[in-house]
């Protein structure tokens, strides 16, 4: 009797986690797992493991002076190009040398520091914190956050050193192709699995600030891969067996997601709705709905405006004090805060407060944005 209980607990369970994680979650989960242990294999030091490449690596030769090395005028000779990517970077110096061989190679595959570098931070952060799982590896997550911008390539190794001792160095940079097709293949199924993640939730849940922020991320994660399948193919392989998720079809459904949440904006204190409309149209910008009676959140904007005369002064001047509030409706909870005070000064106090109207639609104009996008970024969870 005591074992039919348990075997109908343990059915229950396996029944309950079916439901809970559908089956393309429980896939991607499996292939993550399954990439992340032999990513951390390939990276733990030793060239070809978990690659299954038995391409021999030349051994790193440091040399001075003397005749020039034919490698320095025949690369392939020594990397073969059926197995290996390889590069000559020159310098001053072996630095020197080394980082230009590393950005020739990066440079081979069409590949320059990212232009968004508020997108590279954020995955960076997003990995540290650990809100999206790569690796408890700290040194395979460190790699896989440099990857991420491209400025670097994960398994990118430094080979023959020459110094012909006339003020040149040459460097080679190079990565064994097997092992790059490897490497990158599984650092695009862990992504895969964590735009799965990201990306499974209910229409209620989907339809929010943190659906959208969740879509918008999952959108910056499949760019990277795709990022990743160049890498891949100009090593020679291909990511054909890999269900590659689309950016644009998930930043396509970020906007449509934005599009379907409204905003209603209420401002007290203002002056022809100057304030109001002024926080209205960064809000549209986004891509937000700023009408509607029953909103789901709220904009709750209060503008404090009062006159200043200072003895001995023919300059009036209107104090204000700005203070925004989004809410959510359903909680009361206040979910961004946003407030400044300054002051503006003219002959007479009608024309300080123009002047101070005029300067809060720009301060709004200017500072508003910066403020909802990283409203909207800090709203992914803690970990997936």
């Amino acid at each position: 009797m005591k074992l039919s209980k348990v075997l109908l607990c343990v059915l229950v369970l396996v029944f309950a986690s079916s439901l809970i994680f559908p089956q393309s979650l429980r896939d991607a989960e499996a292939a993550a797992n399954d990439a992340t242990r032999r990513l951390e294999a390939a990276l733990s030091g030793n060239i070809s493991a978990g690659t299954g490449s038995n391409t021999p690596v030349p051994p790193a030769q440091v040399t001075q002076g003397g005749s020039q090395p034919r490698w320095v005028s025949d690369l392939h000779s020594v990397y073969s190009r059926d197995h290996f990517i390889a590069v000559v970077g020159t310098g001053v110096n072996r630095n020197e040398a080394e980082r230009r061989a590393l950005a020739a190679l990066v440079a081979f595959f069409g590949q320059s520091l990212r232009s968004d570098i508020e997108l590279a931070s954020l995955y960076s952060e997003v990995v540290n914190r650990g809100v999206v799982s790569v690796s408890e590896n700290n040194r395979v997550r460190e790699q896989i956050v440099t990857a991420a911008s491209m400025d670097k390539l994960v398994g990118a190794e430094i080979g023959n050193i020459w110094d012909n001792g006339r003020g040149t160095v040459y460097a080679v940079a190079y990565l064994e192709k097997a092992r790059t097709i490897s490497i990158y293949t599984d650092m695009i199924i862990i992504n895969n699995r964590n735009i799965n993640l990201l990306t499974t939730m209910s229409s209620t849940e989907k339809n929010t600030f943190d659906g959208y922020a969740r879509y918008k991320f999952a959108s910056l994660l499949a760019g990277i891969n795709s990022d990743y399948a160049n890498v891949i193919s100009l090593a020679g392989g291909s990511t054909s067996s890999i269900n590659m998720i689309s950016a644009n079809t998930l930043t396509l459904e970020s906007q449509n997601i934005i599009r379907n949440i409204s905003v209603g904006v209420n401002a007290r204190g203002d002056q022809n709705n100057r304030v109001r409309d002024a926080f209205a149209r960064v809000l549209s910008s986004e891509g937000l709905r700023t009408q509607g009676s029953s909103t789901p959140y709220i904009l709750e904007i209060n503008i404090n405006m009062s006159e200043a005369v200072f003895p001995n002064n023919e300059i009036v001047f209107c104090r204000f004090t700005v203070n925004a509030n989004l809410i959510e409706r359903a909680t009361g909870s206040v979910l961004l805060s946003f407030s400044f005070s300054d002051r503006e000064g003219h002959s007479t106090y009608e024309n300080a407060q123009n002047r101070a109207y005029l300067l809060i639609e720009r301060r709004i104009a200017e500072k508003y944005p910066d403020e909802f996008k990283g409203f909207i970024a800090s709203l992914l969870p803690r970990r997936l």
